[in-house]
């Protein structure tokens, strides 16, 4: 083979590996981790969204908590009322495509709720009043799978990312807590299928 053969050769190679390598990143498996739908790791756990800052915003509450007096209510929800916090709410647009057409959510929906807390001090210090999105405080999911690989036979489950030791940061991924503790307040006062479309315009205005 003479070199000019083997130069050709050798750049064709470089140019295969480089395609190869295009579509194993954007191949579903190389994105994993920013899937509109929910991803397990091996113990069953759900892995933090990534990406989902894109996704549709549905509405914003702050310092929303329930009434201590009702019985689905746990104490990790009426905590939330001790120091208000803006808890911003996102589905992904495949989602919402469905939900406008079917008035429902379909399987493997995943709504996330990133919560800040609710800052009156910045560094300008141009401020007279009000409060806006500080520091982020947390990150909360919850995800309508009728096969979750925990076993459970309940759709609907509930994940907090927050790490513990500083909320600034989230945990790669999560436990779904007992259905006791989120689920069965859901389906008894979430207007629809376990959500609360009452409190997100988005969402509520297309069922209106």
């Amino acid at each position: 083979m003479t070199s000019d053969c083997k130069r050709a050769c050798g750049h064709a190679v470089v140019i295969a590996f480089i395609g190869i390598s295009a579509w194993i990143a954007f191949s579903p498996q190389g994105a994993a981790q920013s899937s509109t739908s929910p991803q397990y790791d091996a113990n069953h756990q759900l892995l933090v969204p990534v990406g989902f800052e894109k996704w549709i915003f549905v509405g914003s509450n702050l310092g929303l908590a329930y009434k201590p007096d009702l019985p689905a209510t746990t104490k990790r929800e009426a905590s939330r009322a001790d120091k208000p916090k803006f808890h911003n709410v996102y589905i992904s647009a495949e989602a919402y495509t469905q939900f406008l057409t079917t008035k429902k959510f379909p399987e493997t929906t995943m709504l996330v709720m990133e919560i800040f807390e609710a800052a009156d001090k910045e560094p300008k210090d141009v401020l007279a009043s009000g409060v806006f999105n500080g520091q982020r405080a947390g990150l909360e999911v919850a995800v309508k799978n009728s096969h979750r690989p925990d076993g459970s036979a309940t759709p609907w489950a509930y994940y907090d990312f927050t790490d513990p030791a500083d909320p600034s940061k989230l945990r790669a991924s999560a436990p779904a807590f007992p259905d006791r503790s989120c689920e069965n307040c859901h389906r008894q006062h979430a207007s629809m299928d376990n959500v609360w479309v009452q409190f997100y315009p988005t969402l509520r205005k297309a069922v209106e």
